[in-house]
């Protein structure tokens, strides 16, 4: 038994609680589902090929980022990819599971408002394409806050 299941079991038997109630118990176990298990496979996965992605066509991507001024593109494009890419696996495998969450919402949260600045754009077309960009890194940020949430629970 670990230090902190210890003094949660003493925390929850001082409140008259017995430990591991139902919520904890059902919150432990959803990492176990199958329906838990595929979606972050896929939720890891397809950002880990996109990193994968990223880094095979660097030069590409780095010149995108310095045509949209993000700083010092050269260092931070191959350094976020990679970030992407440990945060990607780490999810999809489960392994150190808040890190992982964690490295991919901030590649989301530095990356979404630069790369996509649909405010910023004049041609209606090019603003939708910016906007549908920025609204889909948003929903995936919010799924990495879930995993995050979940990760940091079984820490």
């Amino acid at each position: 038994m670990s230090i902190l299941s210890q003094s949660e079991e003493q925390s929850d038997s001082a409140v008259g609680q017995p430990s591991g109630d139902a919520e904890s118990a059902a919150d432990s176990d959803v990492t176990a589902r199958p329906l838990f298990r595929l979606g972050r496979v896929l939720f890891g996965g397809v950002l880990a090929f996109t990193a994968v992605d990223n880094l095979r066509q660097l030069e590409g991507r780095i010149d995108y980022a310095d045509a949209k001024d993000a700083p010092l593109p050269g260092v931070t494009v191959p350094s976020v990819s990679g970030s992407l890419l440990l945060g990607g696996i780490s999810v999809a495998l489960w392994r150190a599971p808040a890190a992982g969450a964690a490295a991919i919402a901030s590649f989301l949260i530095g990356t979404t408002p630069i790369m996509h600045d649909f405010w910023n754009e004049d041609d209606p077309q090019q603003q939708q394409q910016e906007l549908t960009h920025f609204l889909k890194n948003t929903a995936l940020l919010g799924a990495a806050l879930a995993f995050l949430e979940v990760g940091q629970r079984e820490t």
